[in-house]
């Protein structure tokens, strides 16, 4: 019945249409038909827009044209391909390549984050910035950094059409006013933004600054925007609609984006019963996903396709007529994303405390040259991952006649602090919490000054002040003070306490490259001291007083892995080599002096399936002496931390906390990760290596240690969730280790 009734309608329609044509030819226009122009309509509705693929699919296939298209929000983007020439298996394709979660998430590959970032500040629970002297809230969940990368990619074929009636079809999207409410049609500017500008979901995403006036999400006043395709010339409308319209029953809002959702459209209505009023033909999509559900695009895109095919002989009637009335060849739908543009210039806007110079060691280059986009968003998203910046946007302004391009890179500089915490617990360190503070260009132009906090049973306290030049030569101070306790064993048997002090400070020379790889050398001081708890072994109680160590050191570190946690590419590497002098006298003449230490650590990911992923790594250390280094410079094995205060201790499965010290280590691992389902993982492990005194006695067989287990994970919001069953050669009976939160 309501396909029929569709049918009349259509036939209504287009009774009027050879109507007005007939007056035409009588009239006005006796020599020449002329047909109605054709408008699509494409409503807002985050992911469940992607259902207008299918719906132009079978568009394409009756040999529909279209002359205008307006849209709002994800039916701006959706509309906007369309207009500027893309097909929809292209934009199919586009859909599919994407990894949503992290995309709307701003979530950067981590390969791009600054070394250090990912040092102090990767793992936090939650993260607060400070604003005035004041803890505040962020404006916005996203900035849509990684959005803004992604339509200027697509919309790149269009760069430089500043009037959307120019584009292969005529274009127009809708913005809200962020400040007085009113709904404006965007219908020239830079198209990236317009249709940035239109998705703006506020409290989601941040408002988008356009043409003089900072808009939000077109959809809170007009989300199916029929009138202004009206007023633009368009005839007889066909409308796309996949909203949901307004919730009635709260067990229907159950997350946070579908409450905004529920507040952006209540103002919504108005506009829809109007165009509704207007339309033709509505394809109204009852899609079976919600608005996030972006990476369901498979089931959706069918869906679109399949409905639309249900209005496919009214459509592709009206194909026909409007071709029998006046023939106009197919538009190609051809376009493809450009792989590389000519820039004229790098125009800086937005950039207070960050120097031109800084800028320029990344962007200078692209000055007077023709420049691949892939490379561009490459550079844009290195900077950004140097958090120095909430956004990096780019735009191209055309120059020399729309040959080149200045290439403009508006910019917010980065809150100047940020505090966040979090909490950890296992069988090593015990339980603690940590706080963690950033504070960037405070302390001068292009600093930054970390600091973290450990509160607990083992303390520490790290501060680090860094003047960052990215690839170019930097300068650095560090300072380190802990106080950690760990068992000492002779064979496997636990006989003692040991406690180490230390206060280290460190001046260094700094450089990074691509954020994936650092070096420094440079100074460190050390005040340090160690004791037993139970009285046993006379000679350690000289060692119970603080005595200074000097050490020049260069110190080599890689992270390309893909996560810090349950990684699958990637591998991480350090390597560092130092030499220790003895700026005391207490010890010199007992144990301890002068000394060369050198250590490497290497761990990889092979991935074997989307699931499996192989983890082989090595540890080795080596020792030139005259005497002995002090002990916070030996290498101590055991335990699970991949963490440690003392960065040459290493873990080793079965065998407990540095249950083995030495000046000599040489440690192969082999680990099995599987990924079960979601986020539960499973991890056999094995360790194979020696760890001790003299060299000689790596090689001996009944020095040789073997380690075994099985660890099963939860990726948590408060950090990885493990238990370990594992055993070992040199321990009689099995072990577990627990761990909770990130590792600090």
């Amino acid at each position: 019945m309501f396909k029929r009734r569709k049918t009349v309608y259509l036939s209504i329609a287009m009774l009027l249409l050879f109507c007005n044509i007939s007056f035409s030819e009588n009239y006005d226009q006796p020599s020449k038909n002329k047909r109605s122009k054709i408008g699509l309509v494409l409503s807002g509705g985050g992911a469940k827009g992607f259902a207008y693929i299918g719906m132009l699919k079978v568009f394409q296939e009756v040999g529909l044209p279209i002359d205008y298209i307006g849209g709002t929000s994800i039916g701006s983007i959706m509309g906007g391909l369309y207009a500027i020439g893309y097909s929809p298996d292209e934009i199919q394709k586009m859909v599919e390549k994407q990894d949503w979660e992290p995309l709307l998430r701003d979530e950067i590959p981590r390969k791009f984050i600054a070394y250090e970032e990912k040092e102090f500040l990767e793992n936090a629970i939650v993260s607060l910035p400070i604003k005035k002297r004041k803890i505040g809230l962020k404006r916005s969940m996203y900035k849509g950094q990684q959005i803004n990368l992604l339509l200027n990619r697509y919309f790149s074929p269009a760069w430089n059409i500043t009037d959307f009636s120019k584009l292969q079809i005529p274009f127009l999207c809708v913005g809200t006013d962020l400040f007085n409410g009113n709904a404006e049609v965007l219908t020239e500017g830079y198209l990236p933004m317009a249709v940035r500008a239109s998705m703006s979901i506020p409290g989601y995403f941040s408002p988008t600054y356009y043409n003089g006036k900072y808009l939000v999400d077109g959809g809170i006043v007009n989300n199916y925007p029929a009138v202004p395709v009206k007023n633009a010339g368009a005839e007889f409308l066909i409308g796309g609609d996949v909203q949901s319209g307004l919730r009635d029953d709260i067990s229907q809002l159950s997350s946070l984006t579908e409450i905004i959702n529920q507040i952006v459209f209540f103002h919504a209505e108005d506009a829809n019963k109007k165009a509704d009023s207007l339309i033709n033909i509505n394809i109204h999509f009852r899609v079976p996903a919600g608005m996030m559900d972006f990476t369901k695009y498979d089931t959706i895109i069918a869906y679109g396709e399949s409905v639309a095919r249900q209005y496919y002989d009214e459509l592709k009637t009206l194909a026909d007529s409007l071709n029998a009335i006046e023939h106009v060849p197919a538009r190609p739908h051809v376009t493809v994303p450009l792989d590389s543009i000519d820039i004229a210039n790098v125009i800086y806007k937005g950039n207070k405390d960050m120097s031109t110079i800084f800028l320029d060691n990344y962007f200078g280059r692209f000055k007077n040259s023709r420049i691949s986009l892939i490379d561009l968003e490459d550079v844009i998203t290195t900077v950004y991952g140097t958090r120095f910046f909430k956004f990096i946007f780019y735009e191209l302004k055309p120059v020399d006649g729309g040959k080149k391009a200045n290439l403009v890179l508006n910019m917010e500089e980065a809150s100047p602090g940020y505090l966040s915490a979090s909490i950890h617990y296992d069988f090593d360190y015990h339980g603690s919490i940590r706080v963690n503070g950033i504070f960037r260009n405070v302390f001068g132009n292009r600093s930054k000054l970390f600091g973290e906090l450990v509160m607990g049973t083992n303390p520490r306290l790290r501060a680090l002040y860094l003047i960052s030049n990215g690839a170019k030569p930097g300068f650095g101070v560090e300072v380190d003070m802990y106080d950690f306790t760990f068992d000492y064993y002779e064979g496997y048997n636990k006989i003692n306490k040991l406690s180490i002090n230390n206060l280290k400070a460190a001046i260094f020379v700094t450089s990074t490259l691509n954020n994936l790889y650092s070096i420094r050398t440079g100074f460190e001081y050390e005040y340090f001291k160690f004791k037993q708890s139970l009285d046993i072994n006379p000679d350690f109680k000289e060692y119970e007083n603080f005595n200074s160590y000097g050490n020049v050191f260069v110190k080599f570190r890689a992270d390309t892995r893909d996560k810090s946690y349950f990684s699958t590419t990637g591998f991480d590497a350090e390597f560092k080599i130092l030499y220790a002098m003895t700026f005391s006298s207490g010890w010199v003449d007992t144990a301890f002096s002068n000394s060369a230490v050198m250590y490497v650590k290497f761990n990889n990911n092979v991935k074997l399936s989307p699931k499996l992923t192989l983890k082989p790594g090595l540890f080795a250390g080596w020792t030139f002496k005259q005497k002995d280094p002090p002990i916070q410079h030996w290498f101590g094995t055991g335990g699970l931390n991949d963490i440690n205060y003392v960065s040459s201790f290493v873990p080793f499965t079965g065998v407990n906390f540095v249950q083995k010290l030495g000046l000599y280590s040489g440690i192969l691992r082999l680990k099995l990760q599987y990924n079960v389902y979601g986020k539960l993982y499973f991890t056999l492990r094995s360790d194979f290596g020696a760890t001790e005194e003299q060299f000689e006695e790596i090689a001996k067989p009944k020095n040789t240690m073997f380690g075994y287990g099985l660890t099963s994970s939860y990726n948590s919001f408060i950090g990885p969730i493990e238990f370990t069953v594992m055993g070992s050669n040199i321990n009689p009976s099995v072990s577990f280790f627990v761990n909770v939160g990130f590792s600090f």
